[in-house]
């Protein structure tokens, strides 16, 4: 199989062994920027990126975007996992919203590709990229979980779309639909550090009625794309 690329993942335990494929390995809070540049500074394989998670903006200290904004000019990496989740009835949406767009005005102004976490709230998704713009860098949505038609409008918007190892549960049918709808070019596929990559590219391959390394190197290539200011 040529080679792969996994569009997301978080830092692995330290048992784990260097992978043999090129991985975008996403920060979600303060507390592991550090951890994340260590890692990318031990393996070349690693595309680092910095952000702060929608679970965890109620939390973040007072000065989380002035330091990511450091770490952004310091280092080459992107930014994210940032975005909106409305899935708790106890989210601070307003919060949520303002950190996503602080964190997509960082990724426009530094020319950073920005890695999108999105639950239950595609209008809301939609409606803020439509405002802010959608970083010309590169812009993906991690874990795609919403409908064929969004992911249509998504694409035209130059946002590549990533599924996940949720593929290989067999209840879930339309996550199985909307990754056939997506066309090629926009396409990428992901472990979020929770499944073998190998595995979440036969299925999606079979899926798609084409072989796995068909598949492998075009969501490799889209991945280059995606992320090209990252890679060296």
């Amino acid at each position: 199989m040529p080679a792969r690329f996994d569009a997301h993942s978080h830092l692995p335990d330290s048992h784990s062994a260097p992978s043999d494929h090129r991985r975008v390995v996403c920060g979600t809070c303060e507390s592991d920027w550090e951890a994340i540049l260590a890692h990318a500074a031990s393996d070349d394989q690693v595309l680092p990126m910095l952000g702060l998670h929608p679970w965890f903006v109620t939390g973040a200290s007072p000065e989380w975007a002035p330091r990511l904004e450091s770490l952004l000019h310091s280092h080459q990496t992107g930014v994210g996992e940032c975005g909106l989740d409305f899935a708790r009835k106890e989210t601070d949406q307003p919060s949520q919203e303002a950190a996503f767009r602080a964190q997509l005005r960082l990724a426009h102004a530094l020319h950073r590709p920005v890695a999108m976490h999105v639950v239950r709230a595609w209008g809301r998704l939609l409606d803020i990229l439509r405002t802010e713009g959608v970083p010309p860098a590169g812009a993906m949505v991690h874990a795609y979980a919403g409908s064929p038609g969004t992911a249509q409008t998504l694409q035209s918007m130059g946002v590549f779309l990533s599924f996940s190892g949720d593929l290989l549960k067999p209840e879930r049918t339309k996550l199985r639909e909307s990754l056939r709808s997506v066309d090629a070019s926009h396409l990428l596929l992901e472990t979020d550090g929770t499944a073998d990559l190998v595995h979440v590219v036969e299925l999606a391959a079979t899926l798609r009625g084409v072989s796995a390394a068909v598949l492998a190197a075009q969501t490799c290539e889209n991945g280059q794309r995606c992320f090209k200011e990252l890679i060296g």
